[in-house]
């Protein structure tokens, strides 16, 4: 079973006995607790689970949008340069096509 980190456990918030040790509220059965207060404590747990996994996803969504804008502007560059590259074709091709006239 983990570690209980102590003011932070999201499971007995550091409400243990203080010669309990550390992990004890995850070795033992949390009986000692009231249904209520389980039920609280459990819900704050998920609700902390629900914020940090949320927190990770607006990180990676927003890595995610730099990496297509940074993509965006790569492809717009190399569509510039083809598109520079096409036109001075078709420039030197009706040049040509002008002196053969």
């Amino acid at each position: 079973s983990p570690l209980c980190p102590g003011p932070t456990c999201p499971l007995c918030q550091g409400s243990m006995a203080p010669g309990a040790g550390k992990g004890a509220c995850h070795e033992e059965d949390l009986s000692f607790f009231s249904e209520d207060e389980q039920h609280l404590r459990r819900r704050y747990a998920e609700s902390v689970i629900a914020s940090e996994i949320s927190k990770i996803r607006d990180s990676m969504l927003q890595r995610n949008f730099i990496d297509f804008l940074l993509n965006q502007k790569s492809a717009a560059v190399e569509e510039d340069q083809e598109e520079r590259w096409y036109n001075d074709l078709l420039k030197l091709s009706l040049h040509d096509k002008q002196r053969n006239i």
